[in-house]
């Protein structure tokens, strides 16, 4: 615990696959709200299919003398938990790391109060939730698919026992020191999910902040049916594994 006993620095990971302008009002939206000497850099995750413009916004981005460095890493695909936390582990000077979406779903100065948590309780895992009083989730998304997403944090919620109320939301502030120690298998964007969960079962307090989601400006998500059923892996192996074996061999507790 002595590694997340206080806030040092955060590194944002930025998740970018087609987006352009929203990319570029992303990061100019962060570089806004975050202080040099409260985030040590913005890391421009591209995924491997990501578009040629988007690329090039990311290398123009990474050029430009921002306040906050801004560096492009390339996902290799296949294994994205297992290269964010290779990612992290590399980041030396930050002790928190945030995960966040280049596609505007979610405004850039929410990180502002999602930060501020941080700073006050650094143990905890900081997360904006779109089912708290007060949030919503995308009026303009089919009834269907918002049914869904409640209905499927409902479902954790009761497995769990959990304080979170957005748990498969893939937006979240976390110590970096407990992340990259987890043994996570999922290979697709149920990681984040996975994450989440073993946190909870690790005891970690969830602090969520109401969020208003917005439907992306730009580019379509590339999340099938099919992924999204993926994450009942993940929901059901963690919840009943040996809260030892949540970590990699000879990374335990």
């Amino acid at each position: 615990m002595a590694d997340t006993a206080r806030f040092r620095k955060l590194a944002i990971v930025l998740l970018a696959r087609d987006e352009v302008v929203s990319l570029r009002e992303t990061v100019q939206g962060l570089q806004a709200v975050c202080r040099p000497e409260d985030a040590a850099r913005i890391l421009l995750f591209l995924a491997p299919d990501a578009t040629e413009a988007c690329r090039r916004e990311a290398e123009q981005l990474a050029a430009r003398p921002f306040p906050i460095p801004n560096k492009i890493v390339q996902e290799k695909g296949g294994a994205i938990a297992a290269e964010l936390q290779q990612l992290l582990r590399g980041q030396a000077d930050a002790s928190h790391a945030l995960i966040w979406t280049s596609d505007l779903d979610a405004p850039p100065a929410f990180v502002a109060l999602l930060l501020e948590k941080a700073k006050e309780h650094p143990a905890a895992a900081i997360r904006p939730s779109r089912l708290l009083p007060g949030a919503s989730l995308p009026a303009e998304k089919k009834g269907f698919i918002n049914w869904r997403d409640a209905a499927f944090a409902r479902l954790v919620r009761i497995l769990y026992r959990s304080s979170q109320t957005d748990p498969y939301f893939g937006l979240v502030l976390f110590p970096i020191h407990d992340f990259v120690r987890f043994d996570l298998r999922e290979k697709f964007m149920s990681f984040a999910l996975e994450f989440a969960l073993c946190f909870e079962r690790l005891g970690t307090q969830f602090i969520e902040l109401p969020l208003n989601h917005q439907m992306r400006q730009e580019g379509k998500s590339n999340l099938s049916v099919l992924d999204k059923l993926r994450c009942f892996v993940p929901m059901i192996r963690v919840r009943f594994l040996p809260r030892k074996k949540l970590f990699r061999e000879g990374m335990g507790e």
